[in-house]
């Protein structure tokens, strides 16, 4: 998931201002209205195409981008070298906010691609197409800062400045209901494992646990407050978070008490947290240019690991647990050995800050998102 920003009072984009792009922004345009297609959740085929945003490529146009995307090769150590970029998609509309965060997820079965950034309209585009096939909130330009989908598919949840979690139907991108008003923004969200529950993060207030059926409360964490990141371990029985102040603990999902803090960072935001597929390794970025991995069997830290050149914001594992990828201040896309514990390629195509990165469910693509207002698609190029 990605995250510096001047909000509530607090100003602590001290370094922000080095950033050459930090402070672009434009004005609203109002987007051609289209109505939502109806679209299957285990497909990627939309029944209406008159709405397609042209799609910006360096290595492949719409054309030619379900040909590009056959036979994809899982990404590895061994052909790290022939990652290259496949397409760069555009959100419509984009109105930069680079005071935020951005997100970037793929739907379970890796047909559906959700990226947030900005104050526009949410765009779901089609994997093997790069079709723009519907946008949530499409007559809205909320500052929307994360998005995920239930484990099944069929929902997306999304949440940002409107302090809501708004529930969509990824099949056809309408909206289901809003509930769960927060104290302060939204600034990260997760479905449980078995999608019966979400956790949310607020940024001036908690963490929050929600039933999804009742739309209900379960539990509120609010031993410290300034959230920034959260992310659901695989066996559903542990919640990890990161905050403002370079805080990093783990919370029992049941009773919603915190199980134990690392130690990571000091006194740097920590703008994302993730677990490995099997719950084997937790990652997360810090401000401090570093990612801080420890073994969450028993939560020993295991490295630090040094190489990009600005703040880290999003930190993602290989399906196989073999690779760590990252997003950076820097520009660049950071691909690292879990076991050798050091930086095999840095990618480059962004021309802003990248934010959050993920791979797809296959560990064929990887996808990052920036505040250049684009989703670059990356696998192995053969030559």
């Amino acid at each position: 998931m990605r995250k510096y920003f001047l909000i509530t009072g607090f100003i602590f984009l001290m370094s922000l201002s080095s950033c050459k792009n930090g402070a672009a922004t434009t004005s609203l345009i109002e987007p051609t209205k289209t109505s939502s297609p109806s679209v299957d959740a285990n497909t990627s085929t939309p029944t209406d195409t008159s709405f397609v945003k042209t799609v910006v490529s360096s290595t492949a146009t719409p054309s030619n981008l379900s040909k590009e995307l056959t036979n994809l090769q899982p990404i590895n150590q061994e052909n790290i070298e022939k990652v290259g970029l496949f397409v760069t998609l555009e959100i419509p509309s984009y109105s930069p906010r680079t005071a935020s965060q951005c997100d970037v997820v793929f739907s379970p079965n890796g047909s559906l691609l959700v990226g947030t950034c900005g104050a526009n309209p949410i765009p779901v585009w089609d994997v093997q197409s790069g079709r723009l096939l519907y946008q949530l909130y499409p007559d809205e330009y909320k500052q929307i800062v994360v998005c995920d989908f239930s484990p099944d598919g069929s929902k997306i949840a999304c949440g940002g400045v409107d302090k809501i979690i708004t529930i969509w139907n990824a099949a056809t991108g309408e909206k289901i209901s809003e509930f769960g008003e927060h104290n302060s923004k939204i600034w990260d969200l997760e479905f449980s494992p078995d999608g019966m529950s979400l956790v949310t993060a607020s940024f001036a207030h908690d963490l929050r646990l929600w039933d999804i059926t009742s739309q209900e409360m379960i539990w509120s964490y609010h031993n410290i407050t300034n959230f920034l990141s959260v992310a659901y371990h695989p066996s559903a029985d542990e919640i990890a978070y990161g905050n403002l102040w370079g805080m990093i603990g783990i919370i029992d999902t049941n009773t919603g008490e915190r199980l134990v803090e690392l130690i990571g960072p000091s006194g740097t935001p920590v703008g994302d947290v993730n677990f490995s597929a099997s719950g084997k390794f937790l990652a997360a970025g810090s401000d401090d240019n570093k990612i801080y991995l420890w073994n969450a069997e028993d939560y020993q830290p295991l490295a630090s690991l040094d190489g990009h050149e600005g703040f880290v914001n999003g930190v993602y594992f290989s399906p196989d647990e073999q690779l760590l990828i990252s997003g950076s201040h820097d520009k660049t896309v950071g691909i690292w050995d879990i076991g050798e514990q050091q930086l095999l390629r840095k990618l480059e195509a962004h021309q802003k800050a990248v934010l959050r990165v993920t791979f797809n469910p296959t560990g064929t693509l990887i996808a990052s998102i920036s505040w250049d207002g684009t989703v670059c698609l990356w696998g192995v190029v053969e030559e």
